[in-house]
């Protein structure tokens, strides 16, 4: 989804588009939370100030990624869809949030990436509790299982403690 300037001057410097568009999954490489992504849409509008070299784009993007379960490493297909803003200056600006235009073309994928990027989950599983992994002296546990434990143990230091009783 790319545009020149002269591209956009055409178009009464307002542009709409409707299009599905496939993104490499290297470009999600240095991402640990993230595999890959499907069927991403993504819709929208531009417009171009010509006064002040800034094309506004509204888009909405959505689709599937491919996260990795927190628990097992399987894939799981996570739907996602997220709204975007984003300002384009085809002059160097101070201007927070704008991106740069290089030689004189709009390029919306990196945008694109990057709000897929947020929309990644911390974490997700599907695993169920018995199938969380364990090994020899490890095991991994619920966070509700875990705070039980928590509750049930007692400080070694106050152990002998216990063994007196009022009476």
């Amino acid at each position: 989804m790319k545009w020149t300037r002269a591209e956009l001057m055409r178009n009464a410097q307002n542009i709409n588009f409707s299009q599905d568009i496939e993104i490499d999954d290297a470009l999600f490489a240095g991402n640990s939370g993230i595999l890959g992504v499907e069927d991403v849409h993504v819709e929208g509008s531009g417009y171009l100030d010509d006064n002040n070299d800034v094309f506004y784009v509204n888009m909405k993007i959505d689709g599937v990624m491919i996260c990795p379960d927190a628990i097992t490493f399987d894939e799981i297909e996570v739907p996602f869809e997220t709204e975007a803003q984003e300002t384009y200056s085809f002059v160097d600006t101070d201007e927070d949030g704008a991106r740069i235009v290089e030689n004189d073309e709009v390029d919306l994928l990196p945008a694109i990436v990057d709000e897929i990027i947020l929309e990644v989950p911390l974490q997700i599983t599907l695993a169920s509790e018995d199938e969380y992994p364990e090994g020899d002296g490890w095991k991994v546990y619920s966070e509700e299982d875990y705070q039980k434990m928590q509750e049930d143990k007692i400080d070694p230091r106050l152990a002998k403690l216990k063994e007196f009783k009022e009476e």
